[in-house]
């Protein structure tokens, strides 16, 4: 009796770790479902999560921002576009210095802001390039000094992938307060000055 309770312990073991197929002959994964999933019996709360697909069928979370709600089944943006804002110290020693290949950290710290505070300059500066430039990131340079502050038009003085075209053939320069605003083009590799405004 002993002999025949070890078998048939040893035989039942698969089937607690088994994977189960609905539609499906092999299932994959602990629930492999081939066709369409109901779920019932969900909270009447807003959601704040949606599920995803990745290219093998494997469902998992994925997170709704700030700027994103889910109502109804369908996934909206919340109102006007967000602009997250971040002040970066922009110190001078002397009049017309020149920062090349500039680090705003648009790939890590950064790289959900889009309006960056230009503060500290004492004199009018330039700025010659930005690195960390990706096809299609929107970023606004907003001067709050009274300095002029200067965009060079391809400067060989930054790598040329960071390097700025600013569609004038020249310079473009505040007259103290003012905003410039760029997008990076992944084709020609360089930012675009889309407005310039004093």
């Amino acid at each position: 009796m002993k002999h025949i309770l070890l078998y048939a312990l040893i035989l039942a073991a698969p089937l607690v770790s088994a994977q189960v197929g609905i539609g499906t002959t092999a299932p994959m994964e602990t629930l492999h479902v081939n066709g369409t999933v109901r779920i019932e019996s969900l909270t009447p709360d807003e959601p704040n999560r949606v599920i995803g697909v990745d290219l093998k069928g494997n469902v998992s979370e994925v997170g709704v921002g700030d700027n994103l709600l889910l109502q109804d089944g369908t996934l909206h943006s919340n109102g006007s576009t967000k602009y997250f804002v971040q002040t970066i110290t922009t110190t001078t020693t002397t009049s017309g210095q020149e920062f090349h290949n500039v680090d705003l950290e648009l790939e890590t710290t950064n790289k959900d802001i889009v309006v960056f505070r230009l503060n500290g300059a004492n004199h009018n500066y330039e700025f010659s390039g930005l690195s960390g430039g990706t096809d299609g990131k929107h970023i606004i340079l907003l001067n709050t000094s009274a300095n002029n502050f200067k965009i060079s038009n391809e400067s060989s003085n930054s790598s040329p992938e960071n390097r700025i075209i600013t569609l004038t053939g020249g310079f473009e320069q505040t007259s103290g307060e003012g905003l410039v605003e760029l997008v990076y083009d992944g084709v020609s590799q360089r930012w675009i000055i889309l407005s310039f405004r004093n």
